[in-house]
């Protein structure tokens, strides 16, 4: 490891992931599930959406609202995740004006985002990785977070996982992404939804 400039200290880059990994995680263990919005509602319990592979809807449900909480959770720790996020704004804006009603724009914004979101440890020069480009700890976090998720709700099944368990990233990418819109409409709503 190089020396650092003076002022600054020298630290494990890997042991700064894993402590702020353990944050969120504690943080949402410690938070009361808030109520989303109508349209995020509607957009995180979509029966018709199907993120996952398989017969795993109840699995995939408690998912996106693990990642939902995740995204509150990283909001109350971070500074930088209360940003807003006008790419986000600027998406929902589109669809809206191609005339979709609000949750229609968070399910199929999210959806396809998620969907190109790497299952894997995302790069951060990767522009399908969203969870890179919205304010906050960064997509390794996410990443780790969402395996540690999974890997939780995994534990104790009684049957095999119908479908790849690297996959259940996409769904708790998607509720990480339906709160980080609405966050995003709360900030700044586009023309379209603006009273």
């Amino acid at each position: 490891m190089s020396k650092p400039p003076p002022g600054l200290v020298a630290v494990d880059a890997g042991l700064v992931g894993k402590t702020l990994v353990e944050a969120v995680l504690a943080r949402v263990q410690e938070l009361e599930a808030p109520t989303p919005s109508p349209a995020a509602g509607e957009a995180l319990d979509d029966p018709d959406l199907s993120l996952f592979a398989g017969d795993e809807g109840r699995l995939e449900m408690r998912l996106r609202r693990a990642g939902y909480l995740a995204r509150v959770a990283e909001v109350a720790l971070f500074d930088p995740a209360k940003r807003p996020v006008p790419w986000l704004t600027n998406m929902l804006a589109e669809r809206l004006a191609e005339g979709a009603d609000q949750a229609s724009a968070l399910t199929a914004a999210c959806a396809a985002l998620a969907r190109a979101e790497p299952v894997g440890k995302p790069d951060p020069d990767d522009p399908a990785a969203a969870t890179w480009r919205v304010p906050g700890p960064g997509g390794h976090v996410r990443h780790y977070v969402a395996r540690r998720t999974i890997e939780e709700e995994l534990q104790g099944r009684d049957r095999p996982l119908d479908g790849e368990p690297a996959d259940l990233k996409i769904p708790w990418v998607y509720g990480f992404l339906v709160r980080a819109c609405e966050d995003a409409l709360a900030h700044e709503p586009p023309a379209a939804v603006r009273e």
